[in-house]
């Protein structure tokens, strides 16, 4: 079992992390059970004391519609318990 304070620590890490790359695009690789992944790449729009908010865009569209956005929120347990990774791109 992990320590608390341990713990607390690295939610912090990750909170600065995430906040120093507000703006910027970021892939996000979703555990989707039994060993399946999904991978994703948005903007990370929004960051929050409990939660941050990615934008993404749904290209898979018709040759004579605009393409969708669409907004998906996420925990920051979320990647401290692994469940969801995050990649930075610069």
């Amino acid at each position: 079992m992990s320590d608390a304070f341990t713990d607390v620590a690295k939610m912090k890490k990750i909170k600065e992390d995430i906040k120093k790359h507000e703006g910027q695009l970021v892939e996000l690789t979703l555990e989707n059970g039994r060993k399946r992944e999904k991978n994703k790449i948005g903007r990370l729009i929004e960051v929050y004391s409990s939660l941050f908010i990615v934008e993404y865009t749904d290209d898979k569209v018709l040759p004579d519609e605009s393409p969708t956005t669409y907004v998906e929120s996420y925990t920051y347990s979320d990647i401290l318990t692994e469940k969801t990774l995050i990649r930075y791109f610069d």
